[in-house]
């Protein structure tokens, strides 16, 4: 008797399913644990955020670049006027040395006769007094 009440048991636990036509089925949705719905949550922000952060950084990069092309191309022209600079202050430093060798040569030319003319002057003089004394 008890083999019989086990068979018509399980016979009509059968049927009951046939006729509802429900069995256990788990969704994708139910099957899925707190931590592992917290899991892809956490990784889309950090997609998001690296997302982000990536495009700061390049931003940055691009700044930092234009940065030093307009910064170089400063440098370059204070270089030229530096240049520029310095070559007039090399012709105004050969223009004075020309200048101060000039004056130079004319006080030379200056001395030279005035040195002539003392000379000139002091054998006049000593002519003077050989006539004198020989008389």
């Amino acid at each position: 008797m008890f083999p019989t009440a086990i068979s018509s048991v399980r016979s009509s636990a059968f049927r009951a399913l046939l006729v509802n036509g429900r069995a256990f089925h788990a969704t994708p949705a139910a099957s899925k644990t707190v931590t592992e719905k917290v899991s892809e949550v956490a990784d889309k922000v950090n997609k998001k955020v690296g997302k982000g952060l990536a495009s700061a950084i390049e931003t940055g990069e691009q700044a930092t670049q234009s940065t030093k092309e307009t910064l170089g191309s400063a440098a370059d022209e204070v270089k030229g006027k530096a240049g520029q600079a310095s070559d007039a202050a090399g012709q105004k430093a050969e223009h004075a040395s020309n200048v101060a060798g000039e004056k130079a040569n004319h006080a030379s030319n200056v001395a030279g006769q005035k040195v002539n003319q003392a000379a000139a002057g002091a054998r006049e003089t000593k002519e003077n007094i050989e006539k004198d004394m020989s008389k």
